[in-house]
C-alpha cells in the first residue's frame, strides 16, 4: 500500500473536516480563485435552477493560464443527498492546485489540460437537504403544479431517455422529468459542455457503493471503446485501492442496475460528442465510499480519506486518456 498522497492545504484549516453548505462552497471556490488568479478561474454562474439559485462552475489549468488544450469535465452533487460527491470533488481540485509547480505528477497533469468543473450542478435539491430533507436526492422542479416535487436530473439526460431505469411518476426519486433535457440543470451540463469542448474525459461523482461505472447503462452491449474504457476504469479502481486499502469495483453501469438518462451516458452519447469538436468523451460515474454501513450519510471524518484516495486516481485517469483519446471519425 503506498503512502499517502503529500498534501499542501489551501483550502482554510479544518476546512475539510466537516460538510459544508452551499454558500459556503461557493465561497471556498472563490477564495481558491482569488489564491491562484494565474491558474484558476470562478464562474459566478453558467445556468440558474427554478428556485433562482446560480449554478457556478470553475476552472483551472495549468501553464499560466494557457486553455488551448483538451478539458477534463467534472460534475459534482447531481443527488442533493451524496454530501461526500461535493466534499471530495474540492478535495481533489484544492489538492491539484496546491501541489502545483514543481516535478510532480499534478504539475504534469494541470499542464496538459484544462479542468471544467460544475461543483454543485443540483443546488436546490443540496440545499433543501440542509433545511428540510436530509435524504432529498432530486431537484426541486415543482413539476408544473403536479402533488410532488422533483426530477432525477440524472435521468434526464438526452441519452436513451426514458428507456429504463427511470421512472414516469413524478412521486418517484427516479422520476425522469417530462421530456430529456427538460430540467434546467441538464440544461447546463450542456451549455456549459458545448462553451468549454473538447473533452477527453468526464466524471460524475456519487455515492455510495465503491464503484467505477462505464458506459452503457441502457445495454448490456459493449460499447465500441469497451477495451479502453474498461482499462481506464480498472486503473482508477487500483490507484485507489494504492492508498488506503479500499477497494473499488470497475464494471459497466448496467452491471449495477439499468439506468437510462443519466450524465455518464451522456458524455459519451451522440448529443455530447456532437457539441465536442471531433472528440468522443470517456465517460464515468465514480459512486465513493461507502458500502452500505453509513450510506448516504457518511460521517465527516471520512471525507479526507476519500479524497486522498480519489487523487491518484484523477492522476491516473487524465495521464492515461492523454495516450489514447477517442476521436468521434472513428465512430
Amino acid at each position: 500500500m503506498a503512502l499517502r498522497p503529500a498534501y499542501l492545504q489551501k483550502a482554510p484549516e479544518g476546512y475539510f473536516e466537516e460538510y459544508h453548505t452551499y454558500d459556503e462552497i461557493k465561497e471556498f471556490y472563490q477564495g481558491l480563485a482569488a489564491q491562484y488568479p494565474s491558474l484558476a478561474e470562478f464562474i459566478p454562474s453558467v445556468g440558474q435552477t427554478a428556485e433562482g439559485r446560480d449554478i457556478f462552475a470553475f476552472r483551472f489549468t495549468g501553464n499560466n493560464g494557457t486553455t488551448d488544450k483538451p478539458s477534463i469535465f467534472f460534475q459534482c452533487q447531481i443527488h442533493a443527498r451524496e454530501w461526500i460527491s461535493g466534499a471530495v470533488c474540492g478535495y481533489v481540485i484544492d489538492h491539484l492546485l496546491a501541489n502545483y509547480g514543481g516535478n510532480n505528477n499534478e504539475t504534469v497533469v494541470m499542464d496538459s489540460v484544462v479542468f471544467n468543473v460544475i461543483p454543485i450542478i443540483n443546488p436546490d435539491g443540496y440545499v433543501y437537504t440542509w433545511t428540510n430533507d436530509r435524504l432529498w436526492r432530486k431537484n426541486r422542479n415543482p413539476n408544473n403544479g403536479a402533488t410532488c416535487y422533483g426530477v432525477d436530473i440524472n435521468r434526464n439526460y438526452n441519452a436513451h431517455w426514458g428507456e429504463g431505469g427511470s421512472s414516469s411518476q413524478p412521486c418517484s426519486d427516479t422520476y425522469m422529468g417530462a421530456a430529456p433535457n427538460s430540467e434546467l440543470e441538464a440544461q447546463t451540463t450542456v451549455s456549459f459542455w458545448e462553451a468549454t469542448a473538447p473533452h477527453l474525459l468526464a466524471v460524475d461523482w456519487h455515492s455510495y457503493s465503491q464503484l467505477v461505472l462505464r458506459p452503457y447503462g441502457w445495454s448490456y452491449q459493449d460499447s465500441p471503446d469497451e477495451d479502453l474504457l474498461k482499462e481506464i476504469g480498472d486503473g482508477i479502481a487500483d490507484a485507489i485501492y494504492e492508498v488506503h486499502g479500499t477497494r473499488f469495483t470497475s464494471q459497466k453501469s448496467i452491471e449495477l442496475y439499468v439506468t437510462t438518462g443519466t450524465a455518464n451516458d451522456w458524455f459519451y452519447d451522440e448529443e455530447a460528442t456532437s457539441l465536442n469538436k471531433g472528440y468522443r468523451a470517456a465517460g464515468y460515474t465514480i459512486e465513493l465510499r461507502d458500502t452500505g454501513r453509513y450510506g448516504f450519510q457518511l460521517p465527516p471524518e471520512q471525507i479526507i480519506p476519500s479524497g486522498e484516495e480519489q487523487v491518484p486516481a484523477v492522476l491516473y485517469m487524465v495521464q492515461r486518456i492523454l495516450r489514447s483519446p477517442i476521436e468521434a471519425k472513428k465512430h
